[in-house]
């Protein structure tokens, strides 16, 4: 019996922080359909060894006017092949729809528009077009045929755009069932130091300074607290490095640069909480981030910034700490887990009953039945 064909569409940035969630979803493609991958750059090929798939590559630059193209080239190539379903892995490309005609479509809605497309460049008429391309977006999530937002606040959002309910299915990101095994390997209550980990990509914006300044204030109030920072490009590396000692944390304070995703689990295990922290950005009041499905699944309690996408997973006193995205809150919620440490197995074994729910084992049968939903016709592609 032939299998249905679906096309599937991606975009990777050279800075890409993981692939976690699209190899996830490409694997669980390809073993059920006949899957023609499609890639921005032959480097990307190497993220998917012995997969069982053709790949195209329309080999592009990156940025906003090349991915436009990219798409356009995309939409081109799917009208040729004439598959049963396009998948769009990432809502970036969501503009392909309406080069689509009728063709049924999965997107895969993984950030805001505003990330994507809005500008803060002080030109009238750049911001201008990223607020279009924003509203655009929008306007062609509601052609596809079924839309995968990975949390309920981008489901909130999508249905407030005028997508019909029955069309969008939440199907969070998923993390590898590895990390429910860490949680056996940790001692319940630390007795030298508490160790934090952050793991992620790191700039000023995703909280670097707020961390590192919060470790230095707790650590003078008597906090025995150490610090990992897993994810930093070389020169994030040698920034923290140099304001760790500048503070006079540089002994409790790590900093590591970029490492594979099957090493990140290895640093949890060496850990007693983790840390999510954001500014406060208009798109990641939606985007909720995979460390915090990491951290919970691997019954780490959280040390979590006051933002939707992080209070809605986490709660002050049961499977993590809430603190405002400040220095000073920092270095209180890090002396409140060192002093409050004998209530950690409690934290952790909420935290851990949390997590199993993201594990992509129990995430890959509802995006499998979007998909099937998607190309049996049980949703009808809009016009």
């Amino acid at each position: 019996m032939t299998r249905p064909r679906v096309v599937v569409g991606t975009w990777f940035t050279d800075r890409q922080p993981g692939f976690q969630d699209f190899r996830q979803r490409i694997e669980s493609l390809s073993r059920n359909y006949d899957v023609i991958l499609v890639l921005r750059a032959e480097r990307f090929r190497a993220e998917f060894p012995g997969l069982q798939a053709r790949i195209v590559v329309l080999d592009t630059a990156e940025g906003r006017r090349p991915m436009l193209g990219f798409i356009r080239r995309l939409a081109g190539l799917a009208r040729e092949i004439r598959p049963d379903l396009v998948c769009l892995l990432g809502s970036q490309l969501a503009l392909c729809t309406f080069l689509l005609g009728r063709r049924p479509s999965a997107l895969y809605w993984n950030e805001h528009p505003t990330h994507v497309f809005a500008s803060s460049a002080p030109r009238p008429g750049r911001r201008l077009i990223g607020r279009l391309l924003v509203s655009l977006s929008f306007a062609a999530a509601r052609r596809a045929t079924m839309v995968m937002p990975i949390g309920e606040a981008h489901g909130d959002d999508l249905r407030d755009h005028g997508l019909a309910a029955d069309r969008v299915e939440l199907v969070p990101m998923g993390v590898e069932d590895a990390f429910a095994g860490i949680r056996s390997t940790r001692a319940a209550i630390p007795t030298d130091s508490l160790g934090a980990v952050y793991a992620g990509t790191v700039s000023e914006e995703r909280g670097r300074d707020v961390m590192i300044e919060g470790l230095a204030r707790a650590t003078h109030r008597g906090a025995r607290v150490r610090l990992t920072v897993v994810g930093a490009s070389e020169q994030e590396l040698r920034r923290c490095t140099a304001m760790g000692e500048r503070l006079g944390v540089a002994d409790r304070l790590q900093v590591v640069g970029r490492v594979p995703g099957s090493e990140i689990p290895g640093y949890l295990a060496r850990s007693d909480v983790g840390v999510c922290l954001w500014a406060d950005r208009i798109w990641w009041r939606f985007n909720p981030p995979t460390k915090l499905f990491e951290y919970l699944a691997a019954g780490l309690p959280v040390l979590a910034s006051r933002i939707r996408t992080h209070t809605a997973y986490v709660r002050d006193d049961f499977n993590g700490l809430i603190f405002d995205y400040d220095a000073e809150s920092f270095a209180a919620v890090l002396l409140r887990a060192w002093r409050e440490r004998a209530r950690l197995p409690v934290w952790s074994d909420n935290a851990f009953r949390e997590g199993q729910r993201f594990l992509w084992s129990k995430i890959e049968p509802r995006f499998l039945h979007s998909i099937r939903r998607a190309l049996d016709g049980s949703v009808a592609t809009p016009r």
